[in-house]
């Protein structure tokens, strides 16, 4: 696994890079844009120019970005999912300015009409956004905890939504330990982890997975409450990371930490990075 962190992109796309460097990462999550704001302009040709070269100075690690969070594919609101679509039309062109191949984005709520439903109308969106450009970044379809009305908490739902996009080979999947923990699929030891494999290999094929969020949970198994915590301090613990990080399946896919980082000065990332490093057998 390509063992990384989400990076702020304050003070430009290129800072992002710097960040990673910083905190010793071999991939890289950001935003786009800022997360809870629904119109962010266009990259310009400066900016993605500056990120280019400076992540090719870098040794060119993958980069995948974080759709924003205001987007709601499942939604059954008109107005709101029309808007939902134009913010995620916008994504997916900031993605193929900056040159990144990943997209990740939640399958969004149903808001208490049906899980089939809402697995209908997310998939739409995708397929309307994928429709409109024969190139561009992969979508990769994210489990989620499984609160309220939230769709995916199963890779079973996450499989159909791929399928009904009509665009298999351009939608795969991320896997986020917490999600995936709060959802039921227990993670905390090697032969748990094994079976989760198993399964979600059952459910939606585990060569689809193109990038894991690395979030340990601060609840219980099957709790469906979406709560990070940092690696080995949570309800996952070091066993679980330590097995999930060395799976063959994962060794050259992006492995994402989005838990909270330390301040500036402190190593923000560095110590949870050099800690999963460890563990997936102690390179630097």
């Amino acid at each position: 696994m390509l063992i990384g962190a989400h990076e702020s992109i304050a003070g430009g796309f290129h800072r992002s890079i710097h960040r990673a460097v910083e905190d010793e990462c071999e991939a890289l999550q950001i935003f786009t844009g800022p997360p809870g704001r629904w119109e962010v302009p266009p990259v310009r040709p400066a900016a993605a120019r500056a990120f280019h070269q400076v992540l090719k100075a870098n040794g060119s690690i993958p980069v995948v970005a974080h759709a924003a969070y205001l987007i709601n594919p499942a939604g059954p609101d008109p107005d709101l999912w029309v808007r939902s679509l134009t913010a995620f039309r916008d994504e997916y062109d900031r993605c193929s300015a900056l040159g990144i191949g990943r997209l990740i984005i939640h399958p969004g709520s149903h808001r208490q009409t049906s899980a089939q439903d809402g697995i209908r109308r997310a998939a739409e969106m995708i397929q309307a956004v994928l429709e409109e450009s024969t190139m561009g970044p992969e979508i990769l379809l994210e489990n989620t905890a499984g609160s309220g009305s939230a769709i995916g908490s199963s890779f079973v739902e996450l499989a159909a939504i791929r399928e009904l996009t009509g665009q298999a080979d351009r939608v795969k999947f991320c896997f986020d330990t917490a999600h995936a923990f709060a959802a039921g699929y227990d993670l905390r030891d090697r032969k748990k982890v094994q079976a989760t494999l198993k399964r979600i290999d059952s459910e939606a094929g585990l060569e689809n997975v193109r990038c894991v969020h690395l979030n340990d949970s601060a609840r219980e198994l099957g709790s469906c409450v979406d709560r990070h915590e940092r690696i080995g301090e949570g309800q996952i613990g070091k066993k679980g990371f330590g097995a999930l990080v060395k799976q063959d399946v994962f060794s050259e896919i992006p492995g994402i930490l989005e838990t909270q980082p330390l301040p500036d000065g402190q190593g923000r990332y560095r110590p949870q990075i050099r800690f999963l490093k460890g563990l997936a057998g102690g390179r630097r």
